[in-house]
Order: C-alpha cells, then sequence, then structure tokens
C-alpha cells in the first residue's frame, strides 16, 4: 500500500490495478470482503486504542464505531444483492441491467468518523470492482490508515491505497482526470468547495464523475404527545450528546409538543445531566472532552448568542473547566436564525424549541436547510412521510444501527439521499441481444 509518491501516482497505479479487480467475480468479491471484515477484527483491539488516543472520543464509543463497520462488513453480501444482473423487459430479444464499476474511487474521509466511513467506502468500491484511494484526515490518519490496511487484505496490489498527501495536494485527486468517482464525508463547505473545483476542472476539459458528498446535518428529535416520554428523554440525550455531539446524524434541533414540555421538562434534563463526562479511556464515561477543530469556539459563541437572544438553559451547565458539558438552551421562536439552530453544532450543546402541534413542529422541522435523518417519538405518523430528511426514525435512537439503514441526505446534506454506497458505486449498463432467428429467443 504505497503512500509515499505523489498522489497523481497513486491514481496510475490504482487504474492499472483496477481491471485486474474488476475481473474477480462478485461472489469471490464478497468472499474476499469477509476475509477482509475478520482482519478488521483481528486488529479491534489496536483500532480502538488508535481511536481513542486521536480522537479524544470514549473507548465505548470507539468500539460501536468498530461494531458498525463490522456489522456494514456482515450485510456486504446482503447489499450486493443490488448489483447482480438482471433481466428486464424487452420488446425483441433479451435485455439485461447489468452494472458496471467507475474505475478509481477517491474517499475523502471525516475526522470524526475514522473507523466506519473508510469501511463503507474501501468495501463498498471493491464489491463493485472499483480500485480506490482512501484519504484520511490529518487528526485520525493512524486509525483510518489500520482500518483501510485490514480492509486491504488479500486484494490485488494497489487496488487500495492510502494518500497521505497534505489536505490541498490530496483535494487535487477529486478532479484528476483518472478518478472515477468520489465519496466526500466532510462540512457542507468542504463538499461545496470540492463542487466548485470540479466544475472548474470540467472547463478544462476533464471528464465528468459521480461527486457523493455525506455532508453537514442539523437533525430534528420530534418529541410529540402519546410519546413515552422517558424513553424518549433518555433517546435524545444519548442521540445527541454521544461523541461530545460530534456526529452528522446526531440529534441537534430538540423540537417539544408544548402541551407536553411540563412534563418532558425535568425527564431531558435528569438524563442530560445524567451523562457521566470524564476520562474517555473509562468504561463508564459518557462524553469525553471536545476533539481537536473548532468545535469548542463555535460552541462558546452560538451559546453567547442564543443566551442574548432570550435562550435559557434547561439542562447542562456549558463549559467547566476542560469539558462543554451536555447543555439544552431552550429558544424562542424569534431565535430561528442563531447560530445554535440554524447551523450544524459539532460540539454537546443542543438547541430546543416548543411547537403548538405536530404540524407546528413539522414546520419547524422541515424549515431548515439541510436534509440528512430526523427522528420522531409519539404520535408522529401523520408527519413521517412528510419531513425533508434521508433517513427517518421513529421511536427509537436517532443514533440506530443497522447497515441496512443506510446514511445520506438532502438539501446541505448531500445530493442522494440514504443509497447504498455499493449502489453508488458503480453505473447502470443495459445490454441487448437480438433475438436468434432459428429460436425467436
Amino acid at each position: 500500500m504505497t503512500t509515499s509518491i505523489r498522489p497523481a501516482g497513486l491514481v496510475d497505479q490504482a487504474a492499472l490495478a483496477q481491471p485486474e479487480v474488476e475481473r474477480i467475480p462478485l461472489d469471490r468479491r464478497l468472499r474476499m470482503l469477509a476475509d477482509s471484515r475478520d482482519a478488521l477484527a483481528g486488529n479491534a483491539r489496536l483500532v480502538v486504542d488508535e481511536a481513542v488516543r486521536e480522537t479524544g472520543r470514549t473507548v465505548r464509543f470507539a468500539r460501536r464505531e468498530l461494531d458498525s463497520a463490522l456489522m456494514l462488513m456482515d450485510a456486504m453480501p446482503a447489499l450486493a444483492e443490488a448489483i447482480r444482473p438482471v433481466a428486464v423487459p424487452a420488446v425483441s430479444g433479451s435485455t439485461t441491467l447489468e452494472w458496471a464499476p467507475y474505475g478509481v474511487v477517491f474517499g475523502w474521509h471525516a475526522a470524526n468518523s475514522p473507523i466506519w466511513v473508510p469501511t463503507v467506502v474501501v468495501a463498498s468500491a471493491l464489491a463493485g470492482g472499483n480500485a480506490v484511494i482512501s484519504r484520511p484526515s490529518r487528526r485520525t490518519r493512524v486509525t483510518s490508515r489500520l482500518v483501510v490496511e485490514a480492509v486491504a487484505a488479500g486484494w490485488p496490489r494497489h487496488a487500495v491505497q492510502v494518500c497521505d498527501a497534505p489536505p490541498e495536494e490530496a483535494e487535487t485527486l477529486v478532479a484528476h482526470p483518472g478518478v472515477g468517482a468520489v465519496v466526500t464525508h466532510g462540512s457542507t463547505a468542504t463538499c461545496k468547495r470540492q463542487m466548485a473545483l470540479i466544475t472548474s476542472a470540467y472547463g478544462d476539459g476533464v471528464p465528468m464523475r459521480p461527486y457523493i458528498p455525506e455532508a453537514s446535518g442539523n437533525d430534528p428529535a420530534i418529541v410529540l404527545a402519546g410519546a413515552d416520554l422517558e424513553a424518549a428523554a433518555r433517546a435524545v440525550a444519548v442521540g445527541a450528546f454521544t461523541n461530545a455531539g460530534q456526529l452528522c446524524m446526531a440529534a441537534k434541533r430538540i423540537i417539544v409538543e408544548s402541551r407536553v414540555w411540563g412534563e418532558f421538562r425535568p425527564l431531558l434534563r435528569a438524563e442530560v445531566e445524567g451523562l457521566k463526562v470524564g476520562d474517555p479511556s473509562r468504561e463508564d464515561t459518557d462524553v469525553a472532552p471536545l476533539s481537536g477543530g473548532r468545535g469548542l469556539g463555535r460552541a462558546r459563541t452560538a451559546m453567547a448568542e442564543a443566551l442574548t437572544l432570550g435562550g435559557e438553559i434547561v439542562a447542562g451547565r456549558g463549559e467547566q473547566g476542560p469539558f462543554f458539558t451536555p447543555t439544552v438552551v431552550l429558544l424562542p421562536r424569534a431565535a430561528a436564525s442563531t447560530i445554535l439552530w440554524s447551523e450544524e453544532s459539532f460540539a454537546p450543546l443542543r438547541g430546543l424549541m416548543l411547537a403548538a402541534d405536530a404540524e407546528d413542529a413539522l414546520v419547524l422541522a422541515n424549515a431548515d436547510v439541510h436534509g440528512l435523518g430526523a427522528s420522531v417519538f409519539g404520535d408522529g405518523e401523520s408527519i413521517v412521510s412528510r419531513l425533508r430528511a434521508g433517513r427517518v426514525v421513529v421511536n427509537d435512537s436517532p443514533l440506530y444501527q443497522d447497515p441496512h439503514f443506510v446514511v445520506g441526505g438532502v438539501g446541505e446534506s448531500g445530493l442522494f439521499g440514504a443509497r447504498p454506497k455499493v449502489e453508488q458505486l458503480v453505473y447502470a449498463r443495459r445490454v441487448h441481444r437480438a433475438a436468434c432467428p432459428e429460436t425467436g429467443h
């Protein structure tokens, strides 16, 4: 797995290796991925330890992410059924719907998910017959490298490579003529910057390619009348503050129907303030200090603005020493444009608003420009189908784990909604064969 050469050289090597991957029959590719899964599981302790060291996340959450990656690998044969050739109707003769690889896939990975994201991109690309270049975040380069190396075990030389170049140099690969598809997990700002880079390159004659962004989220968690309020409070607290709130699919905007607020408020406060803040290496720690990046500074600014605009702290204590304690701020409706409500909060800080009823909650939820996920607790079936989100969880954790319940968004969160990566990293090809004159078939 060469990493010392320049990014363009990685593309050249991957392009040479890709036909060999494509020639491997799908069933054999899936068996090879099963071996890759075992290699990743065998390296579990080192991967988890490095994730805790590099990100400062809790050891419990690092294990959770690894388990999610292994579940994805276990589910790959079922997910790959969608890319098997099938016969489709034809006026004459026969037509087959096939799925072909794009060639070289470039994956740009985020720091907040250094285990699951590389796994899903690399495994899905290989299942589809592609070669793949993986670019880990600089802050989680060791963790992601361990993951990619485990998944790459047993595959053809240069079929899977890690790009360890500085960000500005690595990012040139999104527009490299030899890259067939790009998958980016990052902020909306990062995704838009890369799309602009590609668009500019098109003007210079670079071939078009799919750009698959998995961008920021600002997911609503909606609590309505009829909900099991104790269960909802527990799910919202965990869903909002796991990994110090630094997850794209975390519950970030809490919307509560007014008539249950009086009963729900103390339950939410108890659950939020019951989360244990402390040493990430301890098994009983729920929330660790914020990891590197701009999260802490943005949290300070967002909280100060929210309080200035009439917000009220209903749970938590804000910043205390090295920690930003899990904190919920009740916001007036007039503060809908505040940073805390309108932008993704990548910190253990959440805004809450009250809604008159389910329809009003739907208006609040859909008013945001993001469209990654949403969760609903209570009598919400009337609004579930109208929520603008790629994934919707009803009466369960916003962080519900299931490899078949994939992540993906619309609006400022993405372009294609929630579709399995293995389906996105191949293109449809229809092959028509004329009828045999002798048989008519």
